[in-house]
């Protein structure tokens, strides 16, 4: 970055008018730009909508200097200008979110982008800019030497020094100044001296070194107003917050430390800090120097700073102790859902959290009373996942179905790959939702893995038995067909009417004519055998809707016999089968 000297003249001809089509795309250029500004600063760095903006603004400036040159744009206090052309105007109602205002506050006249432009230097610009936003009173032009520190090739600004003019005077104007008169002194003051002329002189004395021996002690005593003032100054300096101060010296040590022993001792007392931070609820303090730290970690790439990412990265895993995580709980336990601020905050600074910290957040969504609490880590545990899913599959082992739950807004959105682990541990969770959930998801992603599944046909929840056979019923499979061949001959007697009829029902819309045999016995032998075994009339009611459901030619000639049965048990059977048949609208062509 290159910064002008303020007292460098800019020729710069505030009468030239752009032409037409450079103004058009500089203007939309800005415009992408403030979207942009405005999208990462209401997402963090690494939220898609925030890599998305600069995405789309890394394109702006490439299609824009592909026509036209460096592009500089000067900043008003109200607006923000190239050339003579005003392209954009700070919003009276929020004036102090605009990108123009944050710029002028901090003495910055102009600043220009030049062509080799990268997505890199824009989000640098950014952050920088996002760091500094919220505070109130800037003074140092912290903006200024942020970018002159981050290095920014292709994006150049002139400054101004915004410090002095916006200290105050100190005021003496309530300390008398007058000095007793000495012998000395007297000497030297003639009777016929104006008042106008003893002025300048008592002006003179009281500028002498403290160290005269000529000044009487007298000269600095103070008035009762005066002590009072002066108490009150020292109070508030005892109680000045330095939390901010101390992360900015941190943060610059850091910068410029070579040492890796000293560097790894730096981040070890800022996480004494963090802790300090969080139990005086400074969450903007935090969130600013995550920032920061999450930029130096990608700084320097080079294989000989390898151990500079290993260490910032072990402080961010660090911050997932439970000595942390046990004062950020604390903190989120108390929060009611009209703490929007602190909320937004701490939700912001739990995503630069270590992925082990899902762990400690789980408990909090069962534990706290503010759906807006719950919303919030929700959120959290959802991009943290992104980077690690095995913290979430740990929290699922936990025996507490309220726990489980809690948790399926994020399980249900979670995509492929890894996840399907995630899901076949769901469905042996205690909750039924939640094997509900892993059941549903796993079958819409992959009809045969309810082979995998096929153990839950037992499943002590109604609904879950069903879902069970209607993914068997959605697919001809000789595995499935086997599997419910052996289900059916070892529980024949074991399982109540619904479910015997349920297996039936599932063998012949996933059966093929290898359980036509089976399915004969099962309906026409031992006729005259209606009260033991598969001679039941509701195995043999089963056998006739399996039949029914192949739809086969030697499946129709079974069914034809059945009706002419000269055993009522079988005819029977053949006729409920085929009322519940035609009950369904399916067409058994029996």
């Amino acid at each position: 970055m290159q910064i002008s000297k303020p007292a460098e003249h800019i020729k710069h001809s505030q009468d030239s008018l752009l032409p037409a089509q450079e103004l058009q795309d500089t203007k939309q250029l800005v415009n992408v730009l403030l979207l942009a500004w405005k999208s990462y600063c209401l997402y963090p760095e690494r939220h898609a909508a925030s890599i998305k903006a600069l995405e789309n603004l890394e394109s702006a400036f490439s299609v824009f200097f592909s026509t036209h040159s460096d592009l500089r744009l000067s900043v008003k206090k109200d607006s923000l200008l190239c050339e003579s052309e005003t392209l954009h105007e700070v919003s009276s109602d929020t004036p102090s979110e605009d990108i123009v205002s944050l710029l002028y506050r901090d003495g910055i006249q102009w600043l220009e982008f030049r062509q080799g432009l990268r997505q890199e230097e824009l989000t640098s610009f950014f952050n920088i800019l996002n760091k500094y936003r919220e505070l109130e009173e800037e003074t140092e032009g912290d903006i200024v030497t942020g970018l002159i520190d981050g290095n920014l090739e292709h994006i150049n600004i002139k400054a101004v020094d915004t410090f002095w003019q916006d200290v105050p005077l100190i005021d003496f104007s309530n300390i008398n100044p007058s000095l007793p008169e000495t012998e000395d002194s007297a000497k030297h003051i003639e009777p016929e001296k104006t008042e106008q002329q003893e002025g300048p002189r008592r002006n003179d004395i009281s500028t002498r070194s403290i160290a005269d021996p000529s000044i009487s002690e007298e000269l600095w005593e103070i008035s009762p107003a005066e002590y009072e003032e002066l108490q009150k100054m020292v109070l508030e300096e005892e109680n000045w917050d330095n939390t901010e101060d101390i992360f900015d010296v941190l943060l610059v040590i850091l910068g410029s430390q070579t040492d890796q022993y000293n560097f790894s001792s730096v981040l070890d007392f800022t996480l004494e800090e963090v802790a300090e931070a969080i139990e005086q609820d400074e969450y903007g303090l935090l969130l600013n120097l995550f920032q920061s730290l999450h930029q130096l970690l990608y700084r320097d790439a080079s294989d000989e700073h390898d151990w500079v990412r290993l260490l910032i990265e072990g402080f961010f895993q660090d911050l997932s102790s439970s000595k942390i995580f046990d004062l950020i709980t604390a903190k989120l336990m108390l929060l009611n859902d009209s703490d929007t601020e602190k909320i937004q905050a701490l939700r912001q600074i739990l995503l630069f959290l270590s992925p082990t910290g899902i762990l400690s957040l789980g408990p909090i969504l069962i534990q706290t009373r503010s759906s807006a609490v719950r919303k919030m880590i929700l959120e959290a545990i959802e991009y943290l996942c992104l980077r690690d899913l095995e913290p979430l599959e740990k929290l699922l082992d936990s025996p507490e179905k309220e726990l489980g739950e809690s948790l399926l807004p994020v399980l249900s959105r979670l995509k492929k790959g890894r996840t399907n682990k995630i899901f076949f541990k769901m469905t042996e969770h205690p909750s039924a939702k939640v094997r509900r959930e892993g059941i549903r998801v796993l079958l819409v992603r992959d009809p045969f893995f309810v082979q995998k599944l096929f153990s839950l046909i037992d499943d002590p929840h109604k609904e879950i038995r069903k879902d069970i056979f209607a993914g068997i019923a959605m697919q001809r499979s000789s595995v499935l067909e086997n599997m419910l061949l052996k289900y059916i001959k070892e529980n024949f007697d074991k399982k109540d009417t619904a479910h015997i009829l349920a297996c039936y029902e599932a063998l012949g819309r996933c059966g093929s004519a290898a359980a036509t045999p089976f399915l004969r016995r099962i309906l026409l032998d031992q006729g005259w055998n209606w009260f033991k075994g598969y001679g039941k009339l509701i195995h043999r009611e089963g056998a006739a809707t399996a039949l029914a459901l192949l739809d086969t030619r030697a499946a129709k000639n079974i069914l034809q016999t059945a009706s002419k049965s000269k055993f009522k048990v079988v005819r029977e059977a053949f006729d409920k089968a085929m009322a519940k048949i035609d009950a369904s609208g399916e067409d058994s062509n029996g």
